[in-house]
C-alpha cells in the first residue's frame, strides 16, 4: 500500500531524521481537498493559483446565496481539476444557510457554507465523498 505524507508537513521531524507522518490514499485526497478549500489564492508561495478564489467574495454583502453557491461550486470544480487529479467525475454541491457560531462570550448568527465533493478515485474506482462546513463573512439574509 502506497503511503502519502500527511499535511501539514512538520519539518522539525525531518531535521531530527525521524519518519514523517503518512496516511493512505483517501485521507491524502481529503487533506488536499480541505487545503484547496481553505487556501486563498496567493497564500501558497510556490503556486499562487492554488486555492479557492471564492474567499475574495467572503464579505460581499451584495452577493445572493444562489450566486454564492454557483461561484463556490464552479471555482472548486476548476481547482480540483487542476490540483487533485486522483479523482474523476467530480461533483460539487454547496449549501448556504444561517447557523450559530458559538464563542466563549456569545452566540453569533453567521452564514455557513456546507460543501460536498463527490467523485471516483481513479486508481481504485471507488466512490469518494468529502464534506466540510465553514462560516463566512458577515450575516446577510436573502
Amino acid at each position: 500500500m502506497k503511503e502519502y505524507l500527511k499535511l501539514p508537513l512538520r519539518f522539525d521531524q525531518f531535521f531530527e531524521k525521524k519518519k514523517l507522518p503518512s496516511c493512505g490514499l483517501v485521507d491524502s485526497i481529503y487533506r488536499n481537498l480541505h487545503l484547496i478549500i481553505t487556501t486563498v489564492p496567493g497564500e501558497n508561495k510556490t503556486d499562487a493559483a492554488y486555492g479557492a478564489s471564492f474567499w475574495e467574495t467572503d464579505y460581499d454583502i451584495h452577493l445572493d446565496n444562489d450566486s454564492r453557491k454557483e461561484l463556490i461550486a464552479g471555482n472548486l470544480k476548476k481547482q480540483i481539476a487542476l490540483y487533485e487529479n486522483r479523482i474523476s467525475n467530480v461533483d460539487v454541491t454547496v449549501d448556504v444557510k444561517l447557523a450559530i457560531l458559538k464563542t466563549q462570550s456569545t452566540d453569533l448568527p453567521r452564514r455557513k457554507i456546507e460543501i460536498t465533493i463527490s467523485g471516483i478515485i481513479r486508481k481504485t474506482l471507488e466512490p469518494l465523498r468529502f464534506q466540510t462546513g465553514l462560516f463566512i463573512g458577515p450575516l446577510t439574509l436573502d
